[in-house]
This record gives C-alpha cells, sequence and structure tokens, in this order.
C-alpha cells in the first residue's frame, strides 16, 4: 500500500471508531454540536433535539 491508501485506510477507520463513540455517548449525555448545515444542535440522552441557534443563510430575497 502507499502512503495515500494507507492515510485512507486509517481515515476511514477512525471515522468509524468516531462515530460509534459519538452514538454511544449521546446514549448518556446531553451533547452540543454543529451539523452540516451549521445549525448548533444541543441533543439529549432520551433522544430529543433542540436547535439552540439557527446557521446564518443568505437571503434569498433579490435586492431592489
Amino acid at each position: 500500500m502507499t502512503s495515500r491508501e494507507e492515510l485512507l485506510k486509517k481515515q476511514r477507520e477512525l471515522d468509524i471508531l468516531f462515530t460509534a463513540w459519538f452514538e454511544e455517548k449521546k446514549k448518556h449525555e446531553v451533547l452540543t454540536y454543529r451539523r452540516e448545515n451549521g445549525d448548533l444542535i444541543q441533543h439529549y440522552p432520551d433522544g430529543t433535539e433542540k436547535v439552540i441557534q439557527y446557521a446564518d443563510r443568505p437571503s434569498t430575497a433579490k435586492p431592489y
């Protein structure tokens, strides 16, 4: 394997491990994280989520 292939393999492994760790942590703790769309979310162990802050989204209104 080239060093690039090794890095990609390691990155995939770490991504899988992080996802598993994060899902387990969500079962026991209140977590705050940012979604891909930019919203700041607070996740509770019972599965409920609360949006703490919405992402700044550019206005779709056309200027005059």
